[in-house]
């Protein structure tokens, strides 16, 4: 399969090529976790540009290799691409990548994201990112967004050097800016069946008598937007605001990238809260949601993430 899809992705970058009359360097690949940090690997069109910027249409190859595996139809992709290319300047997120060398300029542009440290080995590499067990917390730059869509991209070590910036310093930045951008939240099932306006539970409101889920249930932690909401736990005060209000160290289960599960130590064993990950990665956690298979502590007294359970 392997080779028909590089195959596949091969002959239809030469065809979108010859038939939009691009230069060369104007189509390029991407896999996932490479280039901008796609959810999904995809090929890449530059399709305009404004002033500094460049509007980039990103055509998702693995659900047209599905489509051509069924059709054996290239020439109709081809020509639903292009399509889609000719409406980019409506519908495509402009990427601005001009400024990267300058710090002050991006520095309110960057954020991180959660990745499995051991399953994306190389795509981190040359990428600044600090690691706890096996997560790492990865630096990106917001490139550009439009209508819901995000284009970013990770930040190679060079940039440091470029910047002058210590590498710790950059990265609690950019952690200030995560909260910013989409703040934690807890989030109680039963209120999101029926409450459709329901946009989870500000309890780092500190002036709030918020009282979390001291049982077994634990509770959902994520963020506003609830995409790459695992990343809360990290961000600053929130492990030590939740073990305040629990009142004792936390264990920590990352069902997906999205979300966490937070528990207190009191009540439950760290083998049976592994038992539950498990199953629920085999059952219902995408594989490119997937985070750690570990059960983690945060320690209320000194502060530290730690692995509990491999």
């Amino acid at each position: 399969m392997e080779n028909g899809y590089e195959t596949f992705i091969t002959d239809l970058r030469k065809l979108l090529l010859a038939a939009m009359e691009l230069e060369e360097g104007k189509i390029y690949f991407a896999r996932k976790g490479e280039m901008y940090g796609c959810t999904g690997d995809r090929l890449f069109v530059e399709c305009g540009s404004v002033d500094k910027t460049r509007q980039v249409c990103g055509l998702h190859t693995e659900e047209l290799y599905e489509r051509y595996c069924q059709e054996h139809k290239l020439e109709n992709i081809i020509h639903d691409c292009i399509r889609e290319i000719k409406n980019a300047r409506e519908t495509c997120v402009v990427c601005d990548v001009e400024n990267m060398d300058n710090y002050e300029k991006i520095k309110g542009r960057l954020f991180i994201r959660l990745l499995n440290a051991d399953k994306n080995r190389d795509v981190l590499k040359d990428t600044i990112y600090h690691q706890v067990g096996d997560i790492a917390l990865v630096l990106y730059y917001l490139a550009g967004e439009k209508e819901g869509y995000i284009l970013s991209t990770k930040v190679k070590d060079k940039f440091l050097e470029k910047w002058g910036k210590d590498r710790e310093v950059v990265f609690e930045s950019a952690l200030v800016n995560t909260y910013f951008i989409s703040p934690p939240r807890i989030y109680h099932w039963e209120k999101m069946l029926f409450d459709k306006e329901y946009a989870g539970d500000n309890f780092m409101d500190i002036l709030s008598q918020y009282k979390p889920n001291r049982g077994i249930s634990g509770n959902c932690l994520s963020t506003e937007k609830r995409t790459n909401g695992a990343t809360a736990i990290f961000l600053p005060g929130v492990a030590r605001r939740l073990a305040e209000l629990l009142e004792s160290d936390l264990y920590l289960v990352f069902t997906s990238i999205h979300e966490v599960m937070v528990h207190s130590t009191e009540v439950v064993y760290p083998e049976d809260l592994q038992g539950v990950l498990l199953d629920t990665i085999k059952k219902a956690t995408p594989k490119e949601d997937y985070l750690t298979s570990s059960i983690y502590r945060y320690s209320r007294m000194n502060g530290e993430f730690t692995v509990e359970i491999k």
